[in-house]
This record gives structure tokens, sequence and C-alpha cells, in this order.
């Protein structure tokens, strides 16, 4: 019971301090999320995902070799193969 309720207490404080990640360009970007681990993902030209960049994650997209750490949840955009936040 005890780890259950810390898992999802964890998974609380994750959602509530992740920022979207918002491509406004119109091509297609594969991306580098590291958290803990490495996720390896992409993103699709001119969309929104919801949640996409966790608060202290390092993005960087492979494309451009732009990079990025998020700083708490304001969103992290993507714009002329460049992040900002």
């Amino acid at each position: 019971m005890k780890v259950l309720f810390s898992v999802c207490a964890f998974l609380l404080t994750v959602s509530l301090f992740s920022a979207n990640l918002v491509n406004k360009d119109s091509k297609k970007y594969d991306i580098e999320v590291k958290t803990v681990g490495t996720t390896h993902t992409s993103i699709n030209g001119s969309t929104t995902q919801m949640g996409g960049a966790p608060d202290g994650a390092e993005i960087k997209i492979k494309d451009t070799g732009s990079k990025i750490k998020v700083s708490g949840s304001k969103d992290v955009v993507i714009k002329d193969g460049k992040l900002s936040q």
C-alpha cells in the first residue's frame, strides 16, 4: 500500500510539472528526451505533445542539434528547428 501511494504521488507530481512540447514548424523532428533514462521519439509538424517535456528533462532535436533543459511547466517550443522555453 505504501509503495502504491508513493508511485501515485510521483506520477501526480510529474504530470503537474510537465510542460507541453509544441512544434510550430511544419516539419517532423526526431527528438531525445532525457529524464531518468533516454526516450527516443518524434514530434509531427504543427502539433503539441501534452506533458511531453517533464521538468528537469533535457530535450534534443536530433536533426538540428538544438538542446534545452526544461525548467518548470512553461511550454517548450520548437520554431525554426530551435528549442526555447
